[in-house]
C-alpha cells in the first residue's frame, strides 16, 4: 500500500493537496480491504486486492492532479488589466489638463498615478500565489495584531497632530489609515470561521471583533468608513448565521441585531443635534436640510455637472480649480464632464463586474474559509463604489470616499488591488483541501 500512495502522490504537484489525499486514499483502501477480509479472504490477499480495485497509481495520480492543482482566474486578471489600463489614461488626461494637482506638478502627478498602479497591479499577482488558507488557524491572532497596531498608531499619531486625519509616512509617500482598515474585513472573514461551531460565546465574541474596529474608525475620525465597516462586518456576520456556523435561533438574533443597527442611525443623528458641536453637527444639520453647510456648495456643482452632462462627449464646464479633489472623489464627475456619462458608467461598470466576479468565486466554493474571506472583499469594492457613486451624484453629503482602482488615492489603489489579490487566491486554491478543515471536521459545506 505504501508504494502505491506513494506513486500516486509522485503524480499530483500540489503539495498542500499530498495529505488530505494520503488520508481520503488510505482511507478507501482500508475499508476495502476489510470488506474483502469479511468475504472470506485471507488479509494480504484483500489488501492486494483493495490496491488492484483502485486502479493504476500513475492514471488514477494525474486524475487527481487535475483536481487538485492551483488554479487562476484569468478572466478576472483580463478585467483587472483593462481597469489598470482604463485608470492610467484617466490620471494622465486629468494631469495634462493642469501644471499642478494634488499640489503635486504635472510630471509627478502622472508618475505617482502610474506607479501606484503598477505596484497595485504586482501586488495582486503576488497576493494570488499566496495560499490564503494561513488564516485558518490564526485569524483571530491576525486581527488582534491589525487592531492593536492600528489603535496604538492612532494614539500616538493622535498626541503629534490632535484632530487630524490619521495616515502613515514612508519618505514622501502617505498610506491613509482610513482605506488600510478595510484590509480588517477578510480577516474579519477569518476571525469567523474560527468561531464555527462555538455557540453563543463564539458569536458574541465575534460581535466584540466586529465593534472595535467600527469605534476605531470612529475616533480617527472617519464617521463614513466606520458605517461601512459596521455594515460590511453586519452582513458578513448575518450570513455565517444563516449558513449555521453558530447554533442559536437564527430568526430571533437576526431581527434583534438589524433592528438595534437601524436605530443606531437615528440614536447617532440625535446624540450630534443634541449634544455634539462643531463640524460632525454642521454637517448632519445640512443633511437634513435644517441649516446650509459648505458640502452643499459641492452638491450643488456637482448637479450641475450632471444635469449638463451629455451621454457621449464632454460638456466643455470646467472642472480643475472649481470642483475640490475632482481627481480622487469626484473622478466620476470628472469622466461626466470630460468624457460623457457613458465613459463614467463604463468605468462604474468595470468595477461592478469585478465586484460581481469576487462574489460568484466566493459564494461558489465549498471551503467556509475561503467563501468569507472573498465575500468580505467584495463587500469591500461594492460598498465603496456604490458609496462613491451616491456622492458624485449628490445623494449624500460631502465625505471622504473612494472609487476602487480609480481613485487618486495611493492607499486606496493599493488596498483595492490586494483585495483582489485575495479574491484571486481564494479561487486559485479552492480544489487545495485544507489541513485545518480535516482536523476540525468543518472545512467545506
Amino acid at each position: 500500500m505504501e508504494d502505491y500512495i506513494k506513486t500516486l502522490l509522485e503524480q499530483v504537484r500540489c503539495q498542500k493537496a499530498h495529505p488530505a489525499i494520503e488520508r481520503e486514499l488510505r482511507g478507501h483502501i482500508e475499508e476495502q480491504a476489510m470488506a474483502n477480509m469479511e468475504s472470506g479472504m485471507q488479509k494480504e490477499e484483500a489488501m492486494r486486492q483493495a490496491i488492484r480495485d483502485m486502479g493504476d497509481p500513475v492514471k488514477a495520480g494525474v486524475d487527481l492532479d487535475r483536481i487538485h492543482r492551483p488554479q487562476m482566474a484569468w478572466d478576472v486578471v483580463g478585467v483587472m488589466f483593462l481597469i489598470a489600463l482604463a485608470s492610467i489614461f484617466i490620471h494622465i488626461v486629468i494631469g495634462m489638463g493642469a501644471e499642478e494637482i494634488n499640489s503635486q506638478p504635472q510630471g509627478e502627478y502622472i508618475g505617482l498615478a502610474i506607479g501606484y498602479t503598477a505596484a497595485g497591479f504586482a501586488a495582486m499577482m503576488l497576493i494570488y500565489r499566496v495560499d490564503y488558507s494561513i488564516f485558518a488557524k490564526r485569524g483571530k491572532l491576525c486581527a488582534g495584531i491589525f487592531l492593536v497596531f492600528m489603535a496604538t498608531a492612532a494614539l500616538i499619531y493622535r498626541i503629534k497632530l490632535p484632530g487630524a486625519p490619521l495616515f502613515f509616512q514612508n519618505g514622501g509617500i502617505r498610506f491613509w489609515a482610513a482605506y488600510v482598515m478595510f484590509l480588517y474585513i477578510p480577516l474579519y472573514g477569518a476571525v469567523l470561521y474560527q468561531y464555527y461551531g462555538s455557540g453563543w460565546g463564539g458569536l458574541i465574541k465575534s460581535v466584540l471583533f466586529l465593534l472595535y474596529p467600527v469605534w476605531l474608525a470612529y475616533k480617527m475620525p472617519r464617521m463614513s468608513l466606520a458605517l461601512l465597516l459596521l455594515l460590511i462586518m453586519s452582513v458578513m456576520i448575518s450570513a455565517a448565521v444563516v449558513k449555521g456556523w453558530f447554533d442559536i435561533p437564527k430568526k430571533s438574533f437576526l431581527a434583534v441585531y438589524w433592528a438595534a443597527l437601524a436605530a443606531m442611525p437615528a440614536a447617532w443623528v440625535y446624540w450630534v443635534l443634541n449634544g455634539a458641536l462643531g463640524y460632525q453637527k454642521a454637517r448632519v444639520m445640512a443633511f437634513l436640510g435644517l441649516s446650509p453647510h459648505e458640502g452643499s456648495y459641492v452638491t450643488e456643482l456637482l448637479t450641475g455637472y450632471l444635469k449638463g452632462g451629455r451621454l457621449f462627449g464632454g460638456s466643455g464646464e470646467a472642472v480643475p480649480g472649481i470642483l475640490p479633489d475632482y481627481y480622487s472623489d469626484y473622478i466620476l464627475t470628472f469622466l461626466v464632464t470630460s468624457f460623457g456619462i457613458a465613459a463614467a458608467c463604463a468605468v462604474c461598470l468595470l468595477v461592478a463586474v469585478v465586484a460581481v466576479k469576487a462574489f460568484r468565486i466566493s459564494l461558489g466554493l465549498r471551503n467556509r474559509l475561503g467563501m468569507m474571506m472573498g465575500i468580505g472583499s467584495g463587500l469591500v469594492l461594492f460598498a465603496n463604489t456604490t458609496l462613491n457613486v451616491l456622492e458624485n451624484l449628490g445623494a449624500l453629503p460631502a465625505t471622504t470616499s473612494f472609487l476602487p482602482f480609480f481613485s487618486y488615492t495611493g492607499t486606496g489603489i493599493l488596498v483595492s488591488y490586494v483585495l483582489m489579490g485575495i479574491v484571486l487566491s481564494v479561487y486559485r486554491y479552492k480544489n487545495v483541501p485544507l489541513l485545518c478543515s480535516a482536523e476540525k471536521g468543518y472545512g467545506v459545506m
